[in-house]
This record gives C-alpha cells, sequence and structure tokens, in this order.
C-alpha cells in the first residue's frame, strides 16, 4: 500500500503554487499519482495518462505504468488509446456542425435521409416482429432513444465490421429489429450514431473520417486523434489488458485495426489525453477555441444538457442524456463526486473524459484495460482535491 506522509504532504504543498491557484489542494492533488501507481504495482492495469484542467490551465498531467508491457514500453503524453465509446459524443459534435449549417434538422425524420429505415420492426416480448409505430427521429439516434439494440445488424461480427464503409453498414440498419418504439426508452446502443454519421456523410458530402479532420480535428489542433492511424504511429498505440489473478493478460486482438474501412461513429476513434482535454475545453469555453469556433454556446448547450425527460438509463435516474454526452442528472449519480449536471463519456477500455460547468474542471483518464474502478477513483481524487474557488 503507498501513503504519503505528513512531512511528503506539507513539501508538495510548497512546491504546487499552480493547483493552489487553481483551486486544488496541492496535497489531495498529490495523491492521484500515488493511486495510480499503486494501480499498476498492483496489476490491475498496465499504465495510466490522466490529465487535469481548469479553465484552460493544465492543472495535473501524470504517466504511470507501461503503454506495452512486453516491450516494457512506458506510457507517454502522446500515447495513443483506442477510445472506443467516447467516439459517440465526438460524432455528435459533427452532426450538431451540420445542425447549425442548416443542413438537417434534430426532429427529422430519420428516413429522410436513410430511407431504408422506413420499415424498421419493433421485436415484441413473445418474438414476434411488427412494424414500429413511432417516428424514428434524428434526435433520437444520439440521445439513445431510437430504440436500436447494441447488436450489429445482420449477424456482423467485428471482422466483417471493419471491412465495410460506413455507408455500407448504414445500409444493413434495418435488418436487425428495434427492442422498443422510438422515443419510449433509453436503450445504450451503437447503431445509432452509426446513421447519425452516415447522415453526416450524406448532408455533408464527406465520409465521416474527412469531415472530422477537416472541420473539428484540423481546426483545433488534435494531431493525434482519428479512425484510421498511420503506421507511424503504431509505436506510439497502447495495447489492451486484462488483469487475471492480479496478473495482467494481453487482449490477443489487433489494436492498429489493418485494413479496417469502417468509420465507426459510435467506437472507432483513436485518440491522446491531451486532444481530448482540447475538445471537451472547446465546449466547456462555450464552443471555442481561440479564434476557431467549433460550434455556438446554444449548440453547446443543447449538447450537455439532459434531452431524455424523466427516461431511465438501465432501470435508473442516476443519468441520463444530453445530445451524444451523458449527463449526471440527481446526487444518486455522484458516486464519484461529480457535480449535479457534469457531462462526459466512457469508453469500454477504460477510458473516460468530462466536465464539470460548475467548477471549470476538464478530467481526462486514459489506460486500455477492463477496470473501472481505477477510473472510478481518479474521478472520485480529483473532485476531492477541487476545494476551489
Amino acid at each position: 500500500m503507498i501513503t504519503l506522509s505528513l512531512l511528503s504532504l506539507a513539501m508538495l504543498s510548497k512546491s504546487e503554487p499552480m493547483a493552489q491557484s487553481n483551486g486544488f489542494a496541492p496535497e489531495r492533488l498529490a495523491v492521484i499519482p500515488l493511486r495510480m501507481k499503486q494501480s499498476v504495482q498492483e496489476g490491475e492495469i498496465a499504465g495510466t495518462v490522466v490529465l487535469i484542467q481548469r479553465h484552460g490551465k493544465t492543472v495535473l498531467l501524470d504517466l504511470q505504468g507501461l503503454a506495452n508491457v512486453e516491450e516494457k514500453r512506458p506510457m507517454a503524453h502522446d500515447t495513443i488509446f483506442q477510445i472506443m465509446s467516447m467516439t459517440k459524443p465526438i460524432t455528435t459534435i459533427a452532426l450538431m456542425i451540420c445542425v447549425e449549417r442548416g443542413l438537417v434538422n434534430l426532429n427529422d425524420p430519420v428516413e429522410r435521409y436513410l430511407p431504408n429505415l422506413s420499415k424498421l420492426q419493433v421485436k415484441q416480448p413473445d418474438g414476434s416482429l411488427r412494424l414500429k409505430k413511432n417516428r424514428l427521429t434524428v434526435r433520437q439516434l444520439v440521445t439513445h432513444t431510437a430504440g436500436f439494440s447494441s447488436i450489429d445488424p445482420g449477424g456482423l461480427d467485428d471482422i466483417q465490421k471493419v471491412k465495410l464503409t460506413l455507408m455500407e453498414y448504414a445500409e444493413k440498419l434495418h435488418e436487425e429489429p428495434l427492442i422498443a418504439e422510438p422515443g419510449t426508452q433509453i436503450s445504450y446502443s451503437g447503431p445509432g450514431f452509426a446513421a447519425a454519421g452516415r447522415i453526416v456523410e450524406i448532408v455533408s458530402g464527406k465520409t465521416l473520417d474527412v469531415f472530422m479532420q477537416t472541420e473539428m480535428f484540423g481546426p483545433l489542433g488534435m494531431k493525434d486523434t482519428s479512425f484510421f492511424a498511420p503506421k507511424e504511429k503504431y509505436p506510439r498505440i497502447a495495447s489492451m489488458y486484462y488483469s487475471e489473478h492480479g496478473s495482467l493478460r494481453k487482449l490477443e486482438e489487433n489494436p492498429f485495426r489493418i485494413g479496417a474501412k469502417y468509420a465507426n461513429p459510435a467506437g472507432g476513434l483513436y485518440s491522446t489525453a491531451s486532444d481530448m482535454a482540447t475538445l471537451l475545453g472547446c465546449l466547456a469555453d462555450g464552443g471555442k477555441k481561440g479564434r476557431f469556433r467549433l460550434l455556438s454556446p446554444a449548440g453547446v448547450t443543447a449538447m450537455t444538457t439532459l434531452q431524455t425527460g424523466g427516461l431511465l438509463s438501465d432501470g435508473s435516474d442516476n443519468q441520463g442524456y444530453g445530445l451524444g454526452f451523458a449527463v449526471v442528472r440527481n446526487p444518486s449519480g455522484t458516486a464519484d463526486l461529480k457535480s449535479v449536471g457534469s457531462y462526459g463519456h466512457v469508453g469500454a477500455y477504460s477510458t473516460e473524459f468530462w466536465t464539470d460547468p460548475k467548477s471549470g474542471i476538464v478530467a481526462v483518464f486514459m489506460s486500455q484495460s477492463f477496470s473501472g474502478g481505477v477510473r472510478t477513483t481518479f474521478n472520485t481524487l480529483v473532485n476531492a482535491a477541487f476545494v476551489g474557488p
């Protein structure tokens, strides 16, 4: 067990004026690297990159452990991660750019852009199928209320899916029945975001990866965020590990996705901690960075305000959804001390970014594992270290 002595805490307090000036107690902030290091030493995760900013100023950047255990390659500030479902709100930002240009409206029927979804079927409790009754809207695609399941259409597995273009994948969406009528429940899924990403392609005339690069990543200086990592960046991509009885086991998969064509709007992006902080910081600043405006303040507010009304997420009212973003809904959802109204998203491989509009905190946690416990501990410690103003 790693502990901090009173003497070391006092020394850290004297050596961290930036943290103090940004509203963080240095002795509390200093616990974060120690807990991350402890998780590495105990074999729970291979390594972490964590980043905390407030009002655009970096409060903490900490690197622990290894990006690749076999190569003994340490985590670095520019280590690249598969951010998985953190892609969902980023796809939604692309959609909102199109909304703000008048190319699509949130309440448009989806079949206007994807006619093959006009005859979607709904699976009944007894297993029978019937045509959907409710109108499926663009808004529902990015609030998890479209009724899609998490199953890929047509029985596609991951190997088959990556060989398709987004257009080809979207053409198959009608093959998998809905599990609920559109607008009646929250059903967390990826296919709805695939439809949203395809709509971006249709109305913009650009493939999703090109649209994001030219309209988002390039202007914001997010040089390491992409759907298809170039070969020269392979040495910077972290490998994925899982813990088994205190020992790390490498997940035997292709982290480089060689030969992939599918720009997966629900979970396909690579990125770094700094790139994710840049994007989230832009939203926290009302949708702009310097002279570049990504979205209007109204667009950011729409994305980060609850859009799902009284619908429950996984049977709980701890959180709901804005447009693409998960939003803490009430005090029962603040187990890691996030404030009500905080918004962000997690990724399946233990990544997360979130911001608290009240405090101005932007936090990013990057690892590549199936362990959510370390991520939750990080979030708790961030909020516990903030003492204001």
